[in-house]
């Protein structure tokens, strides 16, 4: 279906949402500065067209371009969504073997947030984890250029951050260093 017919903030909302899968509902209503009723009609329009999809994880439903993205990269985009959840592969991804407090200490999460996001990246298989005496220590178990590739496209601003500790992390699969 061709969004020729849509009205100028219907193409908008499209427009974002193509350029930002897998963001939520209150993330698309923040940062399209749309107040929340004028939104679900925009969603409401898009999704009856076929032109947008959405899919549920735990409380939120995550919105999608249609026809581009699989179930599974769906969900590892309704997860990337989170800005806990890119903190916590980047940081495992610079740091494999990290522990649950060292990524509560680094990232100033919970305990418990970090089981929960944890729980959900294993379900995905993006995290193994290992028994290391009285310790469990997590690895990135997912394909690393691809994530970082869906970063700089959906996430830039986190790569830049990160920028330092990724080119360290290449360096070391080169054989660098």
């Amino acid at each position: 279906m061709s969004s020729g017919g849509l009205n100028e903030r219907t193409k908008l909302v499209l427009e974002f949402i193509k350029e930002n899968p897998g963001l939520n509902f209150n993330e698309l209503s923040r940062r399209l500065g749309l107040a929340k009723g004028d939104l679900q009609y925009h969603i409401h329009k898009l999704e009856k067209l076929g032109l947008i999809t959405s899919k549920r994880s735990g409380l939120k439903r995550h919105y999608f371009p249609a026809g581009i993205f699989n179930e599974k990269e769906k969900d590892i985009l309704a997860l990337l969504s989170s800005e806990n959840v890119r903190g916590i592969i980047m940081y495992m991804i610079a740091n494999p073997g990290v522990t649950q407090k060292e990524l509560c200490k680094e990232l100033g999460l919970s305990p418990p947030t970090v089981n929960y996001y944890i729980g959900k990246l294993e379900e995905l298989g993006l995290v193994r984890s290992v028994k290391d005496g009285k310790f469990v220590k997590y690895y990135f178990a997912g394909d690393v250029e691809l994530f970082i590739k869906m970063i700089r496209n959906y996430h830039p601003s986190l790569l830049e951050r990160w920028a330092d500790r990724i080119v360290d992390i290449f360096m070391d699969f080169e054989g660098g260093d």
